[in-house]
């Protein structure tokens, strides 16, 4: 599987030594969520693939053995996908789970505010801060969201940027409707730049500092066609180079 993902453009290899002087951030082509579907699909391609100790499909050796294994498939599909977060303790507070400076809230929360006997572990999927899920009593596990819910669901990296940009700004303490215009602003630029083309981009760049030299030339044009009284040679508009 690692053979396939070091075959992509922008791969970092398996140490520094294999990478050598391949610059791995100047030919990345994919975004994360691009290649979260990517993999997926290489996972697919696999299991539909001859294995050469199996001598069959993954697949088929499922199918094959499905009866034997039907006790070991996850009941909950959601909680075994959740297990796998990464996960904080927390206390349960009046206002709820504070996370990243976020605070979250479910109704399933309220008899462990002010609890005194521990913490609680909280996952949450660094791709989507919108929610969390938060460990209770026996395993249980609940769904906790936004408190504030002007905030637009955000990745952790997303965050992390609009919360340096809010720093950057004297923006001080947790401000979450300044943190929620920030990343709008942020998507907006990115949506605006996206639709643009790659040679769309660098046209507007070389369009913009053409202006700015227009404006200089004006400035500074001191050449003009000269007039000699000689009606036999013509006047020609002199060209800058």
């Amino acid at each position: 599987m690692m053979g396939a993902v070091h075959l992509l453009p922008g791969t970092t290899q398996s140490s520094v030594a294999a990478k050598g002087g391949y610059d791995a951030e100047a030919n990345a082509a994919m975004t994360l969520r691009e290649f979260d579907r990517w993999f997926a699909l290489e996972i697919c391609r696999y299991n539909n693939s001859i294995h050469s100790s199996l001598t069959c499909t993954p697949v088929a050796k499922w199918d094959a053995l499905a009866g034997e294994m039907s006790g070991d498939i996850p009941f909950d599909m959601e909680a075994f996908r959740v297990s796998f977060l990464p996960s904080e303790q927390r206390q349960v507070r009046r206002d709820g789970i504070h996370l990243f400076d976020l605070r979250y809230w479910s109704d399933a929360l309220a008899g462990y505010v002010g609890r005194r006997d521990g913490k609680v572990v909280v996952r949450y999927d660094p791709r989507d801060l919108s929610a969390v899920w938060v460990e209770l009593d026996g395993g249980r596990c609940v769904e906790a969201r936004y408190r504030n819910l002007e905030i637009p669901p955000v990745s952790l990296w997303e965050y992390r940027e609009a919360m340096q940009k809010a720093r950057a700004m004297g923006k001080v303490g947790t401000n979450e409707l300044v943190l929620a215009e920030l990343i709008r602003q942020q998507r907006q630029i990115e949506g605006e730049s996206r639709a643009l083309t790659k040679s769309e981009r660098r046209s507007r760049e070389r369009n913009s500092s053409m202006k700015g030299l227009a404006v200089d030339d004006r400035a500074s044009e001191g050449l003009r066609p000269v007039d000699t009284s000689d009606t036999s040679r013509p006047m020609f508009k002199v060209e800058r180079w």
